[in-house]
């Protein structure tokens, strides 16, 4: 039994979880001919790159806070989901997320 006091490692995203977890949104993505890639997984942390339409689309923060980053955060072991294509406040984030009904940007 492990010791409730010694911290545990936390757990590792298996990568192809997460690419399921991704392609699972990414019909919404293509569909409005844009698309997503993970580009990469660091520790819980992962980063997805957005391609097509997306690039100049101004609800990109909507897709990333709602279904891909709601749809990644679910994958055990991934504690974020960061793009560098996104840009809005973690302000804005998070009012899209409780907007959305999507999870909360602090979890």
């Amino acid at each position: 039994m492990p010791d409730e006091h010694v911290p545990q490692p936390a757990a590792v995203p298996d990568p192809d979880a997460v690419r399921a977890a991704l392609d699972g949104v990414r019909p919404l993505i293509v569909g409005h001919g844009g698309d997503a890639e993970i580009t990469g997984i660091d520790d819980g942390v992962v980063s997805v790159a957005f391609s097509g339409a997306c690039r100049a689309c101004p609800n990109l923060p909507m897709t990333y806070v709602g279904p891909v980053r709601t749809a990644l955060m679910d994958v055990p072991g991934v504690r974020e989901v960061r793009s560098a294509h996104v840009h809005a406040s973690r302000r804005a984030l998070q009012r899209m997320a409780i907007a959305l009904g999507a999870r909360p940007m602090d979890g």
